[in-house]
């Protein structure tokens, strides 16, 4: 199954269906999580949707190889969608090198 999936769609394709699958359950769970523990998974929820749908852009642009104005507006809207977590990876080093949170 995974093959077909593979030959249809090519790699990164595919394996951006399964992070935006797996970003897509968590942000379902957040009602249940936060409830029961107190974990708040709607964020990365999302950037993990974001990452997968900029990881599907990715994909796409190396297997149909678009050029000009096209190209441009591909690349754009996958830097668009990786800005969640380029901000989640400037705190998460600010917070390992001072360790207090960023904007605090």
């Amino acid at each position: 199954m995974i093959r077909k999936l593979i030959d249809r769609f090519g790699k990164l394709v595919t394996a951006s269906f399964f992070v935006m699958a797996i970003g897509f359950i968590a942000f379902l769970l957040t009602p249940l999580l936060y409830g029961m523990w107190g974990i708040d998974s709607d964020l990365p929820g999302m950037v993990l949707v974001c990452i997968g749908l900029a990881i599907c852009i990715t994909g796409m642009i190396r297997r149909k190889k678009p050029h000009g104005w096209k190209l441009a507006i591909w690349v754009i809207l996958a830097v668009v969608l990786l800005l969640p977590a380029l901000q989640l990876i400037v705190s998460l080093i600010y917070y390992l090198m001072t360790g207090e949170p960023l904007g605090s």
